[in-house]
């Protein structure tokens, strides 16, 4: 059985969809959090988070960029629809960017100090939270409103879903209002998800480092 040691910060943020998936396979791994900037040099492309693989020989597969890394895990551990089902992987394909263009934004808005374009940048987000639950809330009707987003068992988008909003959340704790697209009312099947997610034995240990 491979270790894995996945390196990345202590706060939440674009690893924790890999953290979840970690968990839910039973993975036996740890989190490394480097010494930053220091450590910056020591990473393959100077940027976090890094999945290291040790083998049962002891050699090692090491893998930079998060959604390199999540496809890889679920790929490796049958999470993903079916491959010959060249739609349905379009759709998951599909489904997994638009979760990270959301979070890729947030990471923007925090760090923009520039109070125009700040607020540009919030109603941009505003605007796209609300196309993406539109559209993936569409999806999950579509699939029956089953608690999940293929069939009726976890797959890569379930875990993704988790891990993407959980950092959301965070990032965003001290603007309540930015979160207002993701609640109940507004996302009900999405979060039909994510209760069907925090419910699942496997990731009781996920859940509890993930507070918002």
């Amino acid at each position: 059985m491979s270790i894995y040691t996945l390196r990345h910060f202590q706060a939440p943020g674009r690893a924790e969809p890999c953290k979840a998936i970690l968990e839910y396979t039973g993975a036996k791994w740890t989190l490394e959090s480097p010494q930053w900037p220091q450590e910056k040099i020591n990473q393959p492309i100077g940027k976090l988070p890094v999945l290291v693989e040790t083998n049962k020989d002891g050699t090692r597969f090491i893998l930079s960029d998060s959604l390199a890394i999540e496809q890889y895990l679920v790929c490796k551990y049958n999470l993903c629809v079916p491959e010959q089902d060249r739609q349905m992987v379009a759709r998951q394909t599909e489904l997994r960017n638009q979760l990270n263009d959301l979070f890729q934004m947030t990471q923007l808005i925090v760090n923009i100090t520039e109070p125009t374009t700040r607020t540009n940048f919030i109603q941009r987000f505003m605007t796209l939270a609300k196309d993406v639950v539109t559209y993936q809330e569409k999806w999950l009707k579509e699939n029956g409103s089953t608690g999940h987003y293929f069939g009726n068992k976890t797959t890569y988008i379930d875990l993704a879903l988790l891990g993407t909003l959980c950092a959301i959340r965070c990032t965003l704790k001290g603007m309540p209002e930015m979160l207002e697209p993701f609640n109940k009312k507004n996302a009900p099947l999405m979060n039909n998800v994510m209760t069907t997610m925090e419910k699942d034995s496997k990731l009781v240990k996920y859940m509890s480092t993930c507070q918002w």
